[in-house]
């Protein structure tokens, strides 16, 4: 199972257009995917909730969240993935919430949701782009790495549970 930003197997739908429940399935995600590993509990969710509560309240929902969803019936499709953009300032985006159900990975669907992000940003105009993760989370660094983000700061911080490692990394577009 391979997809690229714009062809995604049979089953399976990408959108962006928000409904009302969308930001609480992509919140719940997150606490369902992340709860397998350690220190990534329903503090982590909550983390999760908090920002994306400030991407709608505070940035005014200023870029986009792209839904990967599996099934035939639209009323009853399930949340299988997602990733966002958050613009930050003049040329500058954040990439944010990306996730792919474990048992589709490997196929290049990951990929496929950092491609379409990537791409929304050139069409925007945006310069750089960054994101934040941590430690433990080997595969999505490994795959960031592969689009050309490079690592600019790692310190240990407060987190949801413990300190841990904030890890910033950034990828120029123009």
């Amino acid at each position: 199972m391979t997809a690229g930003p714009h062809s995604w197997p049979d089953g399976l739908t990408l959108r962006h257009d928000l409904r009302p429940g969308d930001l609480g399935r992509v919140i719940a995600l997150h606490g369902e995917v992340y709860s397998q590993w350690s220190g990534f509990g329903v503090e982590f969710e909550a983390f999760v909730a908090r920002t994306i509560a400030e991407y709608g309240l505070e940035n005014e929902f200023n870029g986009r969240i792209w839904l990967l969803e599996r099934g035939a019936c639209e009323d009853e499709r399930e949340l299988v993935g997602c990733c966002a953009i958050a613009f930050r300032s003049e040329g500058l985006a954040q990439l944010r919430w990306v996730l792919l159900h474990p048992q589709l990975r490997g196929g290049g669907l990951g990929r496929g949701l950092v491609e379409t992000a990537l791409d929304y940003c050139r069409e925007s105009g945006v310069e750089r782009v960054y994101l934040e993760t941590t430690d433990g989370l080997d595969a999505s660094s490994a795959l960031y790495r592969k689009f050309g983000f490079q690592e600019v700061s790692n310190e240990v911080v407060p987190m949801w549970r413990e300190p841990r490692p904030l890890i910033r990394m950034e990828r120029r577009l123009k």
